[in-house]
């Protein structure tokens, strides 16, 4: 039994969570969670209701917490099954807004000034309202057009209350469910209160505009909105405000299916540098967090949720993005093996691999732009999650960003798919990858390292050889030695210098990639030429090494 007193501060407030439950005829799926008879069962005799439309539909009905709780579960597709993942999917972030005086009080009590003395002007309704905040659109004295979000009242309160009440029955689920004790609930609402935190403490998602928009600078075609920081707390944002339209509102426009391809294909573009150049992405680009803007360019806002990529996770990214255009759950296998995702005693390697290897055959014989990453994706995960694998986070959270980029594309051109984009990109990498694992781990870092050293090395032999003949230099040993010491010194500097001009051909055969039109492989003649030649002196070296240990 549930000590609902012990572990429950507001007893309301759980009556309220136990009769929407009820109403939903959820009991039915856990009735050994013995709070039943606090409320009648409601449900229909007879209506047929999936339990993730019933747990949708219940975490609507107990506002802003539990919504953000299926949103962000949404993102999860390794914690939650995946019919679970779709329904929470359609959760909508959308509340009634609040009053235009509590407005006022909120940025008094954080700016200290009152509305007028920071803005111009100040419309009173909201242009969005959501869970956790609203936003208005304003000018600061200046001229200067920006949005400005405003926390809910007593949101930090509310959201506090509704998880104690989620960790109460959490931990029941986990110690008294082998069936929910798998899903890990604890760890879940551990999770869901670090990330609430995060968001209800604005200047945090103000840190995360700023290092958007310093890493922005190059891309011509992205706009990140500046941050008022004068002007901003943990309670109240103010940003530059973006003069388009959302994507989602596109259709609204009149020349949109001429331009939609080309935002998408940027939008696409945009997370692809994020992750792979920045190693810093936005998590969340669903169609109300991207803008149109009228001169074209694409701007993104809501930086609450984030994802970073180390070296790392950006190669093992690449070696599970080989396995599957290729078919080949060796490498999935192996990449999880590095990621150290097989350390449990309760994974099944091998049958992980028989798993993987059924979602992989269907893509036989299909050509790499007309793999849908989204069914992938969701497969691969959905066994991990069957297999107890625990994907880092931020890989979730890139394969989710994905999908969602892939249903938008999808929304506005029924043939659109994300390889269409992300197909060359990722081959690059590839292609990237193998020239590196062909150079030998660390060599391209060993070589910077010594640089200076190989290009000194052949005068200071010299200079030392000078020395020794001069006599300037005292070594105990015979005069035959200091012949044999000379003849290895120069067969070691011969061998460098074929180390040098060997890393020198690969080098430069992989800068010059894309130099000219490709041949073979995806690579241009003069790069081949430079791989070739590396080829040559690397099998020269090794016959002069052969001879010499005869």
């Amino acid at each position: 039994m549930l000590n609902i007193k012990k572990e429950v501060r507001d007893l309301n407030r759980f009556k309220t969570i136990a009769f929407v439950l009820g109403k939903e005829g959820l009991f039915h799926y856990f009735p050994w969670l013995d709070i039943g008879t606090l409320v009648r069962r409601k449900t229909k005799d007879g209506e047929k209701i999936t339990p993730e439309v019933r747990l949708r539909r219940s975490l609507e009905r107990l506002g802003p917490t539990f919504v953000k709780l299926g949103q962000i579960l949404s993102l999860r597709p390794d914690l939650v099954p995946k019919e679970y993942v779709r329904e929470f999917s359609k959760l909508q972030d959308t509340v009634p807004s609040f009053t235009y005086p509590e407005v006022e009080k909120i940025i008094l009590q954080e700016l200290h000034r009152p509305v007028e003395k920071i803005f111009s002007s100040f419309e009173k309704k909201p242009l969005a309202s959501a869970s956790i905040s609203q936003v208005h659109k304003a000018k600061l004295h200046s001229g200067q057009a920006v949005a400005v979000k405003v926390q809910r009242p007593n949101i930090i309160r509310m959201m506090e209350t509704d998880i104690e009440i989620m960790f109460a029955i959490a931990k029941y689920l986990e110690k008294h469910s082998k069936k929910f004790a798998q899903y890990r609930p604890v760890e879940i609402v551990h999770e869901f209160q670090e990330w609430t935190e995060r968001e209800l403490d604005f200047r945090y998602e103000a840190g995360n505009a700023k290092k958007f928009l310093k890493n922005a600078h190059n891309t011509r075609y992205l706009k990140i909105p500046k941050v008022y920081e004068g002007y901003s707390s943990s309670k109240v944002i103010t940003l530059e405000f973006m003069d388009g339209v959302e994507l989602r509102n596109i259709k609204k426009m009149k020349n949109y299916r001429r331009i939609i391809k080309r935002i998408i294909e940027r939008g696409f573009s945009i997370t692809l540098k994020q992750v792979f150049e920045d190693g810093f992405f936005h998590a969340d680009p669903h169609p109300a967090n991207i803008f149109v803007l009228k001169d074209g360019r694409v701007g993104l806002v809501d930086f609450g949720i984030v994802g970073y990529f180390d070296d790392f996770l950006k190669q093992r990214s690449i070696e599970m993005f080989y396995g599957v255009v290729e078919q080949d759950a060796d490498a999935i296998i192996d990449a999880f093996r590095k990621m150290h995702l097989l350390d449990s005693e309760d994974t099944d390697a091998d049958q992980l691999k028989k798993d993987i290897q059924g979602p992989l055959s269907q893509l036989k014989d299909k050509k790499l732009r007309d793999v849908k990453i989204s069914f992938i994706l969701e497969e691969v995960l959905d066994i991990a999650l069957r297999h107890r694998v625990r994907m880092p986070i931020d890989f979730v959270l890139f394969g989710k960003a994905l999908v969602t980029m892939e249903g938008v594309g999808l929304e506005y051109d029924p043939n659109f798919t994300l390889t269409q984009v992300a197909g060359p990109y990722v081959e690059s990498l590839i292609k990237k990858q193998i020239i590196k694992d062909a150079m030998g781990k660390g060599m391209w870092r060993d070589f910077l390292r010594y640089k200076k050293l190989f290009s000194e090395f052949p005068d200071r032999v010299t200079n030392a050889l000078e020395r020794i003949q001069k006599g300037t230099i005292k070594i105990d040993v015979e005069d035959s030695d200091v012949g044999r010491l000379g003849l290895e010194i120069d067969k070691s500097s011969n061998r460098l210098t074929y180390g040098i001009i060997i890393a020198a051909l690969l080098i430069t055969g992989a800068l010059l990639k894309d130099v000219g039109e490709p041949v073979y492989g995806g690579f241009p003649l003069i790069s081949l030429a430079c791989f070739g030649l590396a080829g040559v002196f690397t099998l020269g070296l090794g016959v002069s090494i052969y001879k010499e240990g005869k």
